[in-house]
């Protein structure tokens, strides 16, 4: 596995707080959680090739009928879907793959901070809001970030659809997985952040959502919760 080696949306300009800067890229989103969590739409939200490549996209997402994950490094579209033993299938997707959510963005230059310290999971969000005023990002629009570097006390999942009940929520969505944990790990983190998106590509109570994609195991899926190790590097878009 080398990612690391190398319909409509919905609008990311919706009604809000005035910006504090200008947006550094586009933030296209396809589907929505509230409508997969509440009404059941689990559908083909977007074909992925119709969006992909890019150049340089950077994507997460949900696969249509929750069958798996999606993430999007660099133009390299990987999924990941769950066995029934309880293992993962990683492997680079086609085209034609379709999701029931995705979000994307073409990033053509990044810039990087180096964390000087652990960031826990509950200050994550936090964190990257600082660093995106300390480079004169806007704040109130949604923001693709990558973190590369050290992981500690990685949880994930990769969902199965096949074992989810009608009208379940989050914890059903975890509960219907395949998930894990890491005391620690090296690899990137691809995800977005944004404080108005709540419900469409961001959790409730949230501002970030990101997948895992780690060089050394065969392993992608979406965050539940991490520790950003001091000297992790987070890039954001350069303006």
């Amino acid at each position: 596995m080398s990612p690391i080696a190398s319909c409509t949306p919905s609008s990311e300009t919706a009604a809000g707080p005035a910006p504090s800067a200008p947006a550094a890229v586009q933030v296209r989103s396809f589907g929505a959680l509230r409508a997969i969590m509440h009404e059941g739409q689990t559908g083909p939200a977007v074909r992925i090739g119709d969006v992909v490549p890019g150049p340089r996209a950077f994507g997460i997402g949900a696969l249509s009928e929750l069958r798996g994950e999606v993430t999007v490094v660099d133009d390299a579209i990987w999924t990941s879907y769950a066995r029934d033993d309880g293992t993962l299938d990683v492997r680079p997707a086609g085209a034609d793959e379709h999701a029931a959510l995705f979000v994307v963005a073409n990033v053509a230059r990044w810039q990087e901070a180096t964390l000087d310290a652990d960031v826990p999971d509950g200050q994550i969000d936090a964190r990257i809001e600082a660093l995106l005023r300390e480079h004169s990002l806007d704040t109130e629009s949604a923001v693709p970030v990558q973190v590369r570097g050290g992981f500690r006390d990685l949880r994930w999942h990769v969902v199965d659809g096949r074992k989810l009940p009608p009208g379940g929520g989050h914890a059903d969505h975890v509960r219907a997985s395949v998930n894990g944990a890491l005391p620690t790990a090296e690899g990137v983190l691809v995800g977005f952040f944004s404080k108005r998106h709540h419900g469409v590509f961001t959790h409730m109570g949230s501002n970030t959502h990101f997948h895992v994609v780690l060089a050394e195991r065969p392993l992608m899926g979406h965050v539940d919760g991490v520790t950003l190790a001091r000297g992790a590097r987070v890039l954001l878009p350069a303006p």
